[in-house]
């Protein structure tokens, strides 16, 4: 059984940009407000536990973020 890899890889930052060219993948990043960093080679490296927050996938849907309101349950 292979990990997940930390990081994305550089055709699916493509698949999420739209873009092959680096320097449009870090002009789309930045409007969308992403974090990401820049490797030596100007391309842009994001990690994959960021991204799948980012798209709504981080598990935390349906959850609830407080307590319930049990003193609502109870008769008046």
């Amino acid at each position: 059984m292979n990990p997940t890899p930390l990081l994305l890889t550089p055709g699916e930052v493509q698949e999420i940009t739209g873009f092959k060219m680096n320097r449009l993948q870090v002009a789309w990043l930045r409007q969308k407000g992403w974090r990401f960093e820049l490797n030596a080679t100007g391309r842009p490296i994001v990690a994959r536990r960021y991204a799948e927050k980012m798209l709504g996938c981080d598990g935390d849907e349906g959850r609830a973020h407080h307590m319930p309101n049990f003193g609502a349950l109870r008769a008046v």
